[in-house]
């Protein structure tokens, strides 16, 4: 008596339907909506901006935490998804080997990101060789934050696209178009400029996951750097961009 052994087909090589690729696409982009951008960006950087404007350091603080918690719950929605389709976030490129060459401009990059973070600031009194405590508390909080918005929108997006034949360019756009839609999203109101200039800033992080051979450690890399060395300068950005309308 013989046995025959089946071998199933790697996660990566089972393909999509468009329909499915796309209504993955939607709901990414809800739940980054839902979870990240409406607590956050809008109802908490609104009351912190309102109630603590005397003290954005410590402000941009509290707003860190809220974003700590609702990516460290997109983190898990990822995962839950991933284990009910019989996948883990490797599948989505986490631990999979990249290329020096895009590590490299992801560090380039990411130290470009923090020095304009620190720019944008400096009227505030901020700079860079301020070390207030907060800093030290947002610079691990920053890797879950990057964690979360990378696992959503450039591993597990861009891999469902990937799967129904999307072009890589195509999935570039799309990635950089979804997150950068609701960081246009400052308290309750909508800045055009910013949903672009997030856009723009997005795209090119996409882009390094996909030069990096589709691993999620060039394009965390950058994003990681600009909160873990940008922080509390990059969250501050937010309220202090808000007060600026509020006057």
């Amino acid at each position: 008596m013989t046995q025959t052994a089946t071998t199933q087909a790697p996660a990566q090589s089972r393909p999509l339907t468009p329909l499915i690729a796309w209504r993955n696409v939607l709901g990414a982009t809800i739940v980054g909506w839902i979870i990240i951008a409406l607590p956050n960006f809008a109802f908490l950087t609104d009351y912190l901006a309102r109630t603590m404007r005397n003290d954005l350091v410590l402000a941009s603080l509290y707003l860190d935490c809220g974003f700590f918690v609702s990516c460290a719950l997109v983190i898990a929605l990822v995962y839950w998804w991933q284990h009910a389709h019989g996948e883990t976030l490797a599948d989505l490129g986490w631990g999979k080997r990249t290329t020096v060459t895009a590590i490299i401009i992801a560090v380039i990059f990411g130290s470009l990101w923090t020095a304009t973070s620190y720019l944008n600031t400096a009227r505030n009194g901020l700079t860079f060789f301020d070390l207030p405590w907060e800093r030290f508390v947002m610079a691990p909080m920053g890797i879950v934050l990057a964690f979360g918005e990378e696992i959503l929108f450039r591993g597990f997006l861009m891999e469902q696209l990937r799967r129904a034949g999307v072009k890589a360019w195509i999935q570039i756009l799309v990635s950089a178009a979804t997150i950068g839609s609701y960081h246009g999203l400052v308290g309750f109101h909508y800045f055009p400029e910013y949903a672009i200039s997030g856009f723009v800033l997005f795209s090119i992080v996409a882009l390094l996951h996909v030069i990096g051979k589709r691993s999620m450690t060039p394009n965390l890399t950058a994003h990681a750097l600009a909160h873990v060395f940008g922080d509390p300068a990059l969250t501050m950005g937010i309220l202090a961009g808000l007060l600026h309308t509020l006057k």
